[in-house]
């Protein structure tokens, strides 16, 4: 569990440098906040399907049951998600 703690700490520290860089650039126009906000929901969603296969991966016996159907329901959760977010921040625009 102690590893899972870690990997979430490198996380979260993640997430705090995103932050820092999305706040010092300071996007003046649409496109940009749309950008930012696409690579932003983006790398949430990465950074939870990660973690999930961190937990699945640490996992000590008695709790593998419970950490495969959490990686089961983001293997099935994430991808609709992610094509969502790349459709409608990447598709053509009219």
């Amino acid at each position: 569990m102690d590893n899972v703690l870690l990997f979430a700490a490198g996380e979260l520290f993640i997430v705090i440098v995103m932050m820092a860089l999305i706040a010092r650039l300071n996007g003046k126009d649409q496109e940009s906040r749309h950008l930012y906000f696409g690579s932003v929901v983006l790398t949430a969603l990465a950074l939870v399907f990660m973690l999930a296969m961190a937990m699945y991966y640490w996992a000590d016996a008695g709790s593998a049951d419970r950490a495969q159907k959490l990686f089961e329901a983001c293997q099935q959760i994430v991808p609709p998600l992610l094509t969502l977010v790349i459709g409608f921040y990447f598709g053509q625009k009219r």
